[in-house]
């Protein structure tokens, strides 16, 4: 087939595409919140973001399932950079991107470094052993209290997919009375 003829028909197709996805968006808050939620839960790593020296630093870790207002926790080092920036300034990202899924997710909030003993016995995986073998009694264990403030999700799968046409987000905060709406 004639590259101009195979570049017109996917044209076409893109064009009709568009609009049958169009007439089926979902953007309200719940339908963001839920998007949200399954690809957090559908990813083993995302990448936190913190403000460092000379711009912003990022780096993958394994996050615990979101509570149900969202909240994530990881476990970390206390001696770690990111730890230290947080105790700086509590500002911070999360992503998860969900290739399979044709989605991605970012949380913007705040950070907090959670060092109660009771809480790194009850959040602390298996695994890290690898990386504190003495346990979640680790005097190098701390966890990260993530609570977001604002929501951006683009997710085909749910047709969480703004106008125009999947070329943003859609974008959810919390108000001050904990209640997420549309941004």
């Amino acid at each position: 087939m004639p590259t101009r003829l195979r570049d017109r028909l996917v044209e076409q197709l893109a064009l009709r595409y568009r609009r049958w996805a169009t007439r089926r968006l979902r953007v309200t808050p719940g339908a963001v919140l839920s998007a949200a939620r399954g690809i957090m839960r559908r990813r083993r790593y995302c990448l936190l973001a913190t403000p460092g020296e000379g711009g912003v630093d990022a780096r993958v870790l394994q996050p615990f399932p979101p509570d149900r207002d969202l909240t994530v926790w990881l476990g970390t080092s206390r001696s770690s950079r990111k730890v230290a920036q947080l105790r700086r300034d509590p500002s911070a990202t999360l992503a998860y991107q969900d290739d399979p899924g044709h989605a991605c997710a970012v949380l913007v909030g705040r950070a907090t470094v959670v060092e109660a003993l009771a809480e790194r016995q009850g959040r602390f995986m298996p695994f890290w052993r690898a990386f504190w073998p003495e346990g979640p009694g680790s005097d190098d264990f701390v966890l990260l209290r993530f609570e977001p403030v604002r929501i951006e999700v683009w997710d085909a799968r749910r047709r969480v997919t703004p106008p125009p046409f999947g070329l943003r987000s859609a974008c959810v905060t919390r108000a001050a009375d904990g209640t997420w709406e549309k941004a």
